[in-house]
């Protein structure tokens, strides 16, 4: 019995040996590399970045622009607002993931002054929608807890943080200009730097455009136009688009319930703008109502603004107000693009800086160009001839004109339209609905994340008695 045990012994001993000796080869997963290099951190940032500004567009930024509204769950629509504190916090995730690439490019061993531009280029388009969203923030000291054991950073103001912004644009056009190639990753444009470089002066157009009221931004954008790097067509848009192989990389709406989707309707104020104009634009984005004995294609809109019972009950119910596209949006997962800037929006930023006289080139130009645009990217039948040259539509040197059509060309496009309003005032039109909970106003920001009070409380309460208060009326540096 002794010499069995023995035995048993001495074979369990070679059997552990030689489990460690081939541990590491045995439990390396080949497709689970240890090493993270910057293509597959780019590849997630921008799948998870673009995407989600997309579905942001879809849940707040056509609702709060009154493109649509909400027929069930109506409190954002009546801004009932708290901190989207999801939003915060995915934003600053993926800050990390970048920090990560620009690391790893600026490293002497692994230096790629393309993947440092394309970073500095998400990086910007993040601070700008954070900084947008809640006003002043972590920048200069953000996302240093792991370098730098910073996990409390101060906020900075709006102003130091689009300074900061327009020079990382700047620095990140010269560090593309060079050219060298990357290895993958680039979900947006495939590592075409020319069209980095298109969309990085694009943004600085849209940045120069946002801060136009505190500072003179002629010059910069004259350059800018002069030079002509710029998107010159739809070909050059920063969308994404997606395969459609799995959930994983499908349009999201289309993968989630019907209910969610259902709760998505025609709001009154586009099908006033889209029917006034004849705009084509109204088949692509909606269906008509379920309700068809009187009129198989009848579109109905519904007020923004509403409230649970009031939502639920207008015009007669569900039936009676249109849905979006169906076939489009929710059963069709690969024939939305996310967008996170098109050519129609720089088209219309160049009639907006034309007709201000921050440059010397035709506005009505521009304007007509974006329209078009729009028209094209949304594959819609248009006579544009007839269009452009009805009331309303034709180019009459007025700001809201190029606002409208602009608002209109804005659609899922994050919440681009909510800060040309406010910095704007138009489409003056976008009125509070009836049943809203703030006084008649549009807000202007979200609250600061719960966790900020109470982990970073000190930097918290610098920044809102700087600010005034923390709530969803208080104006950030650009829009005053």
């Amino acid at each position: 019995m002794k010499k069995y045990n023995f035995l048993f012994l001495i074979s369990v001993l070679l059997l552990l040996s030689n489990c460690t000796n081939d541990f590491e080869a045995i439990n390396t997963n080949p497709n689970q590399p240890e090493v993270v290099t910057p293509n597959l951190l780019l590849s997630t940032v921008i799948s998870s970045t673009v995407s989600r500004n997309a579905l942001t567009g879809w849940n707040n930024g056509n609702i709060v622009s009154q493109l649509t509204a909400k027929i069930n769950f109506t409190g954002f629509d009546r801004y009932d607002w708290g901190s989207e504190s999801g939003l915060w916090n995915h934003y600053y995730g993926n800050l990390s993931e970048i920090e990560q690439i620009l690391q790893i490019s600026r490293n002497e061993t692994s230096k790629n002054t393309s993947y440092e531009g394309i970073a500095l280029v998400l990086r910007s388009w993040i601070y700008s929608s954070l900084t947008d969203n809640w006003g002043d923030i972590p920048f200069s000291e953000a996302i240093k807890g792991q370098t730098e054991g910073n996990f409390t950073p101060v906020y900075d103001s709006q102003e130091d943080i689009y300074t900061g912004i327009l020079t990382d644009l700047v620095t990140a056009e010269t560090l593309l200009k060079q050219g060298q190639p990357i290895l993958g990753g680039d979900l947006l444009y495939n590592g075409d730097l020319l069209k980095w470089r298109k969309l990085t002066n694009s943004l600085r157009l849209r940045y120069l455009m946002r801060v136009s009221k505190r500072k003179d931004v002629s010059a910069e954008i004259q350059q800018i136009v002069t030079e002509g790097m710029i998107f010159n067509s739809n070909a050059d848009n920063a969308v994404l688009k997606y395969a459609a192989n799995s959930q994983v990389d499908s349009w999201p709406i289309s993968i989630g319930r019907i209910g969610g989707f259902d709760e998505h309707r025609l709001s009154k104020t586009s099908e006033t703008v889209l029917k006034d104009f004849e705009d084509n634009r109204l088949f692509n984005w909606f269906q008509p109502t379920d309700n068809k004995e009187d009129d198989p294609n009848l579109f109905a809109g519904m007020l923004n603004g509403l409230s649970e019972d009031n939502a639920s009950t207008f015009n007669g119910g569900a039936n009676n107000v249109s849905r979006l596209n169906q076939s489009f949006f929710y059963d069709a997962p690969d024939a939305v693009e996310a967008p996170l800037m098109q050519y129609a929006e720089v088209q219309f930023i160049l009639a907006e800086a034309a007709q201000k006289g921050f440059i010397l080139e035709d506005a009505k130009t521009f304007y007509e160009n974006g329209i078009i645009a729009s028209f094209e990217y949304w594959n819609t039948n248009q006579d544009f001839e007839n269009y452009l040259s009805q009331e309303g539509v034709a180019y009459d040197g007025e700001l809201e004109t190029i606002m409208v059509q602009k608002w209109l060309a804005s659609f899922l496009v994050g919440l681009e339209s909510w800060y040309d309003f406010r910095r704007t005032g138009f489409p003056s039109f976008i009125v509070p609905g009836q049943d809203n909970v703030n006084n008649n106003q549009v807000p202007v920001r979200f609250l600061y994340p719960d966790n900020e009070q109470t982990l970073n409380a000190e930097n918290y309460q610098n920044a809102v008695s700087k600010m005034g208060s923390d709530n969803i009326n208080v104006k950030g540096w650009w829009e005053k």
